[in-house]
């Protein structure tokens, strides 16, 4: 049996809120007007009858005037090789949205935040930066948008952080991983629910180091999410003891991994670390098993997406791997509802990003209510800095120095690749047994802010130069 220890990768939209304003009239009495009818007349007088006391009904407090519409622009990749992770990003936002709004709904179907109802308009940037860029200045200039969510690819977001910076408006991110864009990349308006490349070396570095061995392949995708986490990975493996004796990178559309694969077979590592996501993955861990470099080393990677596990874990029972989410590990009342109502809307259960998204929509919503509705950037930060909130992983927290999002992460074993184990037609890829979730702020994740915010980093762990 192969081992394949996880060191991850990878990587919603919404809609609607309720209560249109209505004020509440109160109904006045009717007047009866008397008739001309003659009354004939009695021989004992009648006593007149008392009128009724006319008690006055407590009128309700009218409803409260919604403000103005809240427009978040949510970039993702929609189509391409990671649309999955896009459409889960999408999902989890919406769901998030309808959480925190309590289900108040406008009249026109929008949730309800902060007195505001809530629009998300969705964007593909098919994982360009370019169009990134350019979808997220259409966004403000012609929509009005007042808060960017998202994206896929982190090459997008680190394009993105200059788009929060000149508009002074808040960059949500999520799901994309590299740590650039609050290192290298920082600036005060971006933030993340995502976590680092660092979140996924650091949670399983300390168990290869002393279970696999002490040298280290690293094959990663020549992208920003790929190269933040060679930089992670040297980081984490050397805190344990180990090296990384080989940095190799490839292109994300690459089909013949064999070049790539050999030189980390001749590099004398006990270890290949992976950093890939899409439909590569598949490929690569293909050709791995060819080229035999699967009985000269330990491969390690993340257990990534429900919907290709099958495909590339096929023969990794009993392993033990990283995992970023996976629905049956956390077990607090958020991630219960987050997966019931996905079940309801989508027959199958939320996947590896959609708690990301949800747990974007959670942070924004809560600091929303603490500016009362304000979306501004500036009234936003000082809210977001340093917020802990509960979504679908647990505790969250906002650091204040970088804005790294510290999250619980996963240790888990594999233990089945049959996405229907009970045969009744409805997937409910249960593949795991929980080894171990890290406390969200046990991992030491560094520091990496550069120039003018490096001093902004204080007391953090910071990577050695």
């Amino acid at each position: 049996m192969k081992k394949w220890l996880s060191f991850v990768s990878l990587i919603v939209a919404l809609s609607m809120l309720l209560s249109a304003c209505v004020s509440q009239v109160t109904p006045t009495a009717e007047v009866v007007q008397p008739t001309d009818v003659p009354v004939e007349a009695t021989a004992v007088p009648v006593e007149p009858t008392a009128v009724p006391e006319v008690v006055e009904q407590p009128t309700e407090e009218p409803v409260a005037e919604l403000g103005p519409v809240l427009k978040i622009g949510q970039i993702g990749m929609m189509s391409g090789a990671m649309s999955l992770y896009g459409l889960q990003q999408t999902r989890g936002f919406e769901l998030g949205l309808e959480y925190a709004s309590n289900g108040q709904k406008d009249a026109d179907g929008r949730w309800i935040i902060a007195g505001r109802p809530v629009e998300v308009l969705v964007r593909d940037d098919e994982g360009n930066p370019e169009k990134g860029v350019q979808l997220a200045r259409e966004l403000i200039e012609s929509e009005g948008v007042e808060i960017l969510q998202g994206p896929v690819a982190s090459a997008v977001a680190v394009a993105l952080t200059t788009i929060a910076l000149e508009n002074k408006m808040i960059l949500m991110v999520d799901p994309a991983a590299s740590a650039f864009t609050t290192g290298a990349n920082f600036n005060p308006y971006v933030f993340r629910t995502a976590r680092t490349n660092f979140d996924d070396t650091l949670v399983i570095a300390k168990y290869l180091v002393e279970n696999v061995g002490k040298k280290f392949a690293h094959i990663g995708i020549d992208s920003a999410f790929g190269q933040g986490s060679g930089v992670a990975l040297k980081y984490s493996v050397e805190k344990f003891g180990g090296e990384v004796v080989a940095d190799i990178y490839a292109p994300g559309d690459t089909t013949d991994f064999t070049p790539y694969i050999q030189s980390a077979m001749d590099s004398g590592a006990d270890c290949l670390f992976l950093t890939w996501a899409g439909t590569g993955y598949v490929t690569l861990f293909q050709q791995l098993a060819d080229l035999g470099a699967l009985d000269v080393m330990r491969v390690a990677t993340g257990y990534g997406d429900n919907a290709s596990f099958a495909a590339v874990y096929g023969s990794a029972i009993d392993q033990i791997g990283l995992n970023v989410y996976h629905y049956t590990v956390p077990e607090n009342p958020i991630n219960d509802w987050l997966t019931e109502k996905h079940m309801e809307r989508f027959n199958e259960p939320p996947d590896l990003f959609t708690a990301g998204g949800m747990a974007s929509a959670l942070a924004l919503a809560q600091a929303l209510e603490e500016t009362g509705g304000d979306a501004s950037g500036d009234a936003l930060i000082p809210v977001l800095e340093g917020m802990k909130f509960e979504g679908p992983k647990g505790t969250y927290h906002i650091r204040p120095e970088d804005h790294v999002c510290e999250q619980p992460m996963n240790v888990l074993k594999l233990v089945n690749i049959d996405p229907d184990l009970n045969d009744d037609g409805v997937n409910e890829y249960q593949f795991f047994e929980t080894v171990y979730v890290s406390a969200y702020d046990e991992l030491g994740v560094p520091c990496t802010l550069v120039g003018e915010y490096a001093d902004r980093c204080g007391d953090l762990p910071t990577i050695p130069q």
